[in-house]
């Protein structure tokens, strides 16, 4: 018995991302201006407070738009979101060592 309407295995939903290298780029350029978007609201306020809820918000922000790329773009999804673990944690480390001096 055959099928009426074959399904091809091979079809996938976000294609591939052939370059390793590409998919680092992308991590440490989203890594990047995850913490330099969060460097500009840290330096756009003046109280302790405020600090904390830009680059909370900025943070949120970014991590919205991995996802977004992940929905958009899925071969580019561990990428993305690499990135934005590496800006968190850039933010995480020179933000307190800011903290400290």
């Amino acid at each position: 018995m055959t099928r009426s309407h074959p399904h091809p295995a091979s079809t996938s939903t976000g294609g591939t991302t052939k370059n390793r290298w590409t998919q680092v780029g992308i991590a440490l350029a989203f890594a990047l201006v995850v913490a330099g978007g969060a460097r500009i609201a840290f330096e756009l306020t003046s109280t302790m407070m405020t600090h904390l809820a830009l680059v909370g918000a900025w943070m949120m922000f970014a991590l919205g738009l991995a996802y977004a790329g992940v929905r958009i773009r899925p071969s580019l999804g561990g990428a993305l979101f690499a990135g934005c673990g590496i800006g968190a944690l850039l933010v995480v480390f020179f933000g307190g060592m800011q903290m400290f001096a």
